[in-house]
């Protein structure tokens, strides 16, 4: 089953690659993870999100993020988190027909952005829940995709 964490850390070096070890000494995939600083100087939260098969893994785990050092807390917000969102950027060859792209992505409205447009490719911005962004990229797939990022989920409670 796929968890999200949020955890608060010191801000010091070798803390996240002792988080992420925990991980992988368990064979646990990490989908995605993002670091950002708070507003408290010296403190990062770290979101990850990972398959963990059951219920009493998840108990185990937890118990041993929050042993590491530079730890703050370390919180399952997968029930619990009310906004959560991601971020992708997408490069696409400009179709022959405008009206082809803007029916895409219409239905996503404010969602999505042009960012610049071109004879050759037309770069786009959108941000909303995993579910939404995969439902973009998979009707934008009738398109030529020539580059897609994405950045890991961002969430606050």
């Amino acid at each position: 089953m796929r968890r999200t964490f949020r955890t608060k850390v010191r801000d010091k070096a070798g803390t996240l690659n002792r988080l992420t070890s925990i991980f992988v000494r368990r064979q646990f995939n990490i989908v995605n993870l993002s670091a950002v600083p708070t507003l408290e100087p010296g403190i990062t939260d770290i979101t990850f999100v990972a398959e963990i098969p059951d219920t009493d893994t998840l108990r185990t785990l937890m118990q041993q993020l929050e042993k590491q050092i530079n730890i703050i807390s370390v919180e399952d917000i997968t029930d619990t988190n009310t906004y959560n969102r991601e971020l992708v950027l997408v490069k696409v060859k400009t179709p022959q027909d405008d009206a082809q792209l803007y029916k895409i992505i219409k239905p996503y409205d404010a969602l999505v952005s042009i960012l610049h447009a071109e004879d050759t490719y037309t770069y786009l911005q959108a941000s909303g829940p995993r579910y939404t962004l995969d439902n973009l990229l998979d009707d934008l797939s009738s398109l030529e995709l020539v580059q897609v990022a994405r950045t890991g989920s961002a969430g606050i409670i």
